[in-house]
C-alpha cells in the first residue's frame, strides 16, 4: 500500500472475517496483507497477557470440551493461562446474534486464546516490512471488578513487547486514559492513541464519567474531546469513524493531533477516511485489501 494512504490495521485480527483476537486470524491478516493488527488484551491470574475483548469468555463464542458454555466464564483475571487454554474460541454459536452479524466469518475448530508473545511471533514471521501491533489494554475505572489492574497489565504488555523487540512498532490504545499515562511514564517513547466515543455515546452515563479521562475531562476543555486528548499529553485521537468530519479533522490539525479512526467495515468509509487524511484506519468485518 502506498505510504500516502493511511496505515490499514486489522481490528481484533480481522474481526468479522476470522476468529477475533486469535493467532489464526493474525496469520490470515499477514497474508492479506494489512499494515498490522489490533488486539484487545487481558491479564491472567498467573500474569500472562492474552488476547481477548471481554473480561469473560462469552457464551456465544466459546466451547469447552466440544460443548457450548451456557454462561460467561469466570473473569479471565481469575483464571490461569492453562485454564483459559481449555476453551475453544474459533466458532460462533449457530443461530446467535454474532453469527448473524458476521455471516462471512470463517468458523474454525481448535482455536485457543493466544498470548501476546505468540501473536508477536506471527508478526515476526511475516514477510515484508515489520508490521504494527495496536494493543488495546482493557481496563475499566468505573466497573473494575472483572477488569485487570492498570499497573499490572501495562507492565506486562510492555515487558512482552520489549522482550520481542517490538516497542518500535507497537501502539498502546485505551479508552481508560490512565493506561496511556502509565505506558508513557514507563516507556516515554511508546506510541499511544486516545480512544474516544464522546460524540456517539455522550448520552451514555457510563462513558461520560470523569474517571475515564484521568483528570482531563472534555467538560473542562470547552466540551472538546480533542482538546482533552491534547491536555492529557496525547498525540493521536482515535475516535469511532463516524465521529470524523472535515471540521473535526481541521480541529485535530490545529492541535497537532494525528487521527486514527476505528470501527470501519465498508470500502466507501475507508476511502472517505483516506480522503480526509487520517493517519491510520482500524477495520473490522471488511474485505481483505488487495
Amino acid at each position: 500500500m502506498a505510504r500516502n494512504q493511511p496505515l490499514l490495521i486489522a481490528g481484533a485480527t480481522g474481526y468479522g472475517l476470522w476468529p477475533e483476537n486469535t493467532r489464526e486470524g493474525a496469520q490470515r491478516c499477514m497474508a492479506a496483507p494489512f499494515d498490522g493488527i489490533e488486539i484487545d488484551v487481558q491479564l491472567t491470574a498467573d500474569g500472562v497477557v492474552v488476547a481477548h475483548h471481554d473480561y469473560r469468555l462469552t457464551a456465544d463464542q466459546t466451547r469447552l470440551a466440544g460443548e457450548w458454555i451456557v454462561a460467561p466464564s469466570p473473569p479471565i483475571k481469575t483464571l490461569t493461562l492453562a485454564e483459559v487454554r481449555r476453551y475453544d474460541v474459533g466458532r460462533s454459536r449457530p443461530g446467535s446474534a454474532v453469527e448473524a452479524r458476521y455471516p462471512r466469518r470463517e468458523q474454525m475448530d481448535g482455536v485457543a486464546v493466544p498470548t501476546l508473545p505468540e501473536l508477536l511471533d506471527v508478526l515476526a514471521a511475516a514477510e515484508g516490512p515489520k508490521r504494527w501491533i495496536y494493543v488495546e489494554i482493557k481496563t475499566d475505572p468505573v466497573a473494575s471488578a472483572d477488569a485487570p489492574e492498570p499497573e499490572l497489565v501495562v507492565d506486562a504488555v510492555l515487558r512482552d513487547l520489549d522482550a520481542a523487540s517490538w516497542l518500535d512498532r507497537a501502539k498502546i490504545i485505551a479508552f481508560d486514559w490512565r493506561v496511556l499515562r502509565l505506558a508513557r511514564e514507563r516507556v516515554p517513547a511508546i506510541e499511544t492513541a486516545h480512544l474516544t466515543v464522546w460524540h456517539t455515546r455522550r448520552g451514555d452515563e457510563h462513558w461520560a464519567l470523569p474517571a475515564w479521562f484521568d483528570g482531563c475531562e472534555p467538560s473542562d476543555c470547552g466540551g472538546s474531546d480533542l482538546v482533552a486528548v491534547k491536555a492529557h499529553g496525547g498525540v493521536e485521537w482515535s475516535p469511532r469513524y463516524n465521529d470524523v468530519t472535515p471540521e473535526r479533522i481541521a480541529e485535530a490539525q490545529e492541535l497537532g493531533l494525528r487521527v486514527g479512526p476505528w470501527g470501519l467495515s465498508r470500502a466507501a468509509d475507508i476511502q472517505r477516511m483516506a480522503d480526509l487524511g487520517v493517519f491510520s484506519a482500524t477495520v473490522s468485518g471488511a474485505e481483505a485489501p488487495a
